[in-house]
């Protein structure tokens, strides 16, 4: 049976079944045997292939677009071939436009002008394509159509930082600084990393003239307060700590981030009292560390282990020589720390310590509480003060404990500061062995009430806040 006869046999059926059914159920045959009738079936797969032709070339053409520029060679050459390949998407002038303007050539400066223009004309609503025509414009020496066109991209994308950072440069390029800077500001809002940038345009403007530059950048707790941190950069201490000074309290806790950054500058520069102001600031109220006190000198909170805070306690635990918080023994309060010794052979402990802001060429007497347990050694714990300027020059030194088995007694020492001294370090380490390699120790001994006065004070315990401990 040939195509034909089947074709003939479908009319048959078709016709049958439309003898079968009622007149508003009958079907509709088409001819499509008829010349004409073929022709119009064609015409929907032609416009199926022109779309597929015209799409392909577009997709191609943003497909080139988009990696030309990171194209080792031939670069231009390929922008240009996407651009005839969709010579109506944007994107494609924007690759020419972008490799034109790097090229520096005058002439080519002026291309690169043009497919910015055609990219906006193309997307008129792209701020994208607004910010570079006003840039290349800027660049091409049309300062005022530069002006005109990044206006626009502020205006189509008002909340985003670099349209506003753009026309801010340009403002203060044309010896506007007022308007230059009211951009900057709102731009940097917008992108806290753009700060920095807008502090050193700052600084050089105005002569490092803080007043000035305050205004300039602006009066916001987030930009005195990063502006403040740019100044302990440049080596202006004194005038960072007036800037954060001048934050209300609620203020400095928001900006937490910023004041950590200023106080690690400052511990950088040996500045310790000025950083434990810091501190203070971020601390919650009634936990704020003050100038030559123990912060938790009495242990009863729990101590941070992370070492975040340089002015608590640093600890570090030992399985020879293991160190916990007890809630069993103190002497004032209710906790005490407690160190458990289980040295066989030989153990260099250096795993507690404080620093301690102090005032320079001043007296001070440091007192604690020590109690024992059965303990055996050569070689027992004793108590170091040394100043943190070097790190190594020990201002005193407490006798080592006594071994065996006591209850509470009072350990204290007077030393003096000296001229360049704002903090020391008070650390337990353990006495030498004499000459012998092997230095056992065993045993458990607690401390508990560091306390740090002017000579001439009253000396009694108090805890982390300041206040004295009532006596268990």
């Amino acid at each position: 049976m040939t195509s034909k006869d089947v074709f003939n046999l479908s009319l048959v059926i078709c016709h049958s079944l439309k003898v079968s059914q009622s007149t508003s159920d009958q079907l509709k045959l088409i001819d499509v045997r008829k010349p004409l009738l073929r022709a119009l079936l064609v015409v929907p797969v032609l416009l199926a292939l022109l779309f597929s032709w015209y799409a392909t070339r577009w997709y191609m053409g943003n497909f080139v677009a988009e990696f030309a520029p990171r194209m080792q060679e031939g670069q231009l050459d390929a922008a240009l071939a996407a651009m005839r390949l969709a010579p109506d998407d944007p994107w494609t002038h924007g690759a020419v436009a972008s490799l034109k303007k790097g090229s520096l050539l005058p002439e080519e400066l002026a291309d690169a002008v043009h497919h910015y223009e055609e990219a906006v004309r193309l997307s008129p609503n792209d701020y994208r394509f607004w910010l570079e025509l006003g840039r290349a414009r800027e660049q091409s020496g049309d300062s005022a159509g530069g002006e005109k066109a990044l206006r626009r991209a502020v205006e189509l994308a008002p909340s985003y930082a670099y349209p506003r950072w753009h026309l801010g440069n340009l403002l203060l390029r044309a010896g506007r600084g007022e308007e230059a800077f009211a951009e900057l500001r709102r731009a940097s809002d917008a992108a806290s990393t753009l700060r920095p940038q807008m502090f050193n345009v700052a600084w050089s403007l105005y002569g490092q003239n803080i007043d000035e530059i305050k205004r300039a950048v602006g009066d916001s707790a987030a930009t005195r307060a990063e502006f403040a941190i740019y100044l302990v950069g440049r080596a202006r201490p004194d005038d960072a700590l007036a800037l954060w000074s001048s934050l209300q309290p609620a203020e400095k806790r928001a900006q937490r981030e910023a004041g950590e950054a200023i106080m690690k500058s400052l511990l950088a520069q040996k500045r310790y009292r000025a950083a434990v102001s810091i501190l203070s600031d971020l601390s919650t109220e009634g936990a704020s560390p003050k100038a030559a006190q123990f912060i938790n000198g009495g242990f009863e909170e729990d101590i941070n282990t992370s070492g975040t805070n340089v002015f608590s306690w640093q600890i570090k635990s030992d399985p020879q020589a293991q160190i916990v918080i007890d809630g069993s023994t103190r002497h004032s309060g209710a906790r005490s720390l407690r160190i458990l010794f289980k040295v066989s052979s030989s153990l260099s402990f250096n795993n507690i310590a404080q620093l301690v802001s102090v005032e320079p060429s001043a007296q001070y007497r440091f007192e604690c509480y020590v109690r024992a347990e059965d303990l055996k050694s050569a070689g027992t714990p004793a108590i170091e003060i040394v100043d943190a300027t070097d790190g190594t020059t020990v201002l005193a030194v407490l006798p080592p404990i006594p071994v065996g088995t006591y209850d509470w007694q009072p350990v204290a020492i007077n030393f003096k500061t000296p001229p360049q001294t704002e903090a020391v370090t008070v650390r337990i380490v353990r006495s030498t062995c004499s000459a012998d390699a092997v230095c056992p120790i065993f045993g458990m001994v607690w401390y508990d009430d560091f306390n740090l006065q002017h000579v001439g004070g009253a000396a009694s315990p108090r805890d982390s806040r300041g206040a004295t401990k009532a006596r268990t």
